[in-house]
């Protein structure tokens, strides 16, 4: 009988709601999902959470490579990407910051971004599990499909002959 890999017992197929995501790696279905869920999201995962939230929620253009840029700079002042995210959703969500005056970019997360920090400490505080809940939701929202929007087909191109005009021009003769 195969065993969770997470708790060690043993699974029995016919009685237990179980799972395998890869060959021979067994696991049940609540062990896994737990552990899924309690996995550190990561600096690649968090800078993706930005664009994802910028775009999604915010639902404002941006400039991708200005945004990039910033990041990596901020992140090289010290900031981490979570911060940066986090710093984003309080400025922007809690506060109700003005997307337009950043001109397409991330620039204010050095002027909140210790404000920012302190109120989600405090929130965490508060309300246990806060900052781990809009993790989930983020990656939840990651997972799901985009829904396709179809533009409206540009025009076949219109040809013109222009030998047309030779044609009036010998009349003209």
């Amino acid at each position: 009988m195969p065993h969770c890999r997470i708790c060690k017992d043993e699974i029995d197929k016919e009685k237990d709601d179980w799972i395998m995501p890869s060959k021979n790696y067994y696991y049940h279905r609540k062990c896994y999902e737990d552990w899924k869920e309690s996995t550190p999201v990561t600096d690649e995962e968090y800078r993706a959470f930005i664009f994802d939230f910028i775009a999604r929620d915010l639902k404002v253009s941006y400039d991708y490579h200005m945004c990039k840029a910033q990041i990596d700079k901020f992140v090289k002042e010290g900031k981490t990407v979570r911060g940066i995210f986090f710093t984003l959703k309080y400025f922007y969500e809690i506060k109700h910051g003005d997307w337009n005056k950043g001109h397409g970019g991330i620039g204010i997360v050095p002027f909140v971004y210790n404000e920012a920090c302190a109120y989600w400490v405090a929130q965490e505080r508060k309300t246990k599990g806060i900052v781990a809940d809009i993790e989930r939701q983020m990656r939840a929202a990651a997972g799901r499909k985009q829904k396709v929007i179809r533009g409206i087909e540009p025009p076949k191109k219109f040809e013109v002959d222009f030998s047309i005009l030779d044609d009036l021009e010998d009349e003209d003769d």
